[in-house]
């Protein structure tokens, strides 16, 4: 139950109290649990959850030429630190470090398709320069 004396605190605790008078017997250990629903240990993890289904989406979906490499390392370095984290606090939270485990491997995946598509299409490149008013024999 929250300590605070909030307006949403207030509502958080009736909606608590209300929900734990119909939780079954058989659910009461996840409920009671210090990272279960009850609690943010349970419902960050639950929503991060999105972020490896859009991850998933991308490597079906998403053309290599058109992912951000800054964007994914980003993530799969966010990841590798909070799955540290997970296992650091108290209560350890493994549906936290699973989460961040998977967005750790599929944007990692995503960095690798992007950089090896970049290296197989490398000699194809096209540097178009319009910062610069060099004209090549072409343009004039």
């Amino acid at each position: 139950m929250s300590k605070g004396t909030g307006p949403l605190s207030k509502l958080y605790n009736i909606t608590i109290s209300t929900i734990d008078k119909i939780v079954p017997n058989a659910v009461q250990p996840l409920w009671q649990s210090p990272a279960g629903p009850r609690t943010v240990f349970f419902w960050a993890p639950a929503f991060k959850w999105s972020l490896v289904l859009a991850g998933l989406s991308d490597t079906l979906n998403r053309p290599a030429a058109n992912i951000s490499v800054n964007q994914c390392a980003t993530l799969a370095l966010t990841g590798l630190i909070w799955s540290r984290y997970s296992v650091v606090i108290t209560p350890k939270n493994y549906n936290l470090l699973a989460v961040n485990i998977a967005v750790f491997i599929i944007q990692g995946y995503l960095v690798g398709k992007h950089l090896r598509w970049r290296s197989e299409n490398s000699r194809n490149a096209v540097f178009n320069h319009s910062n610069y008013s060099i004209k090549s024999e072409d343009d004039w």
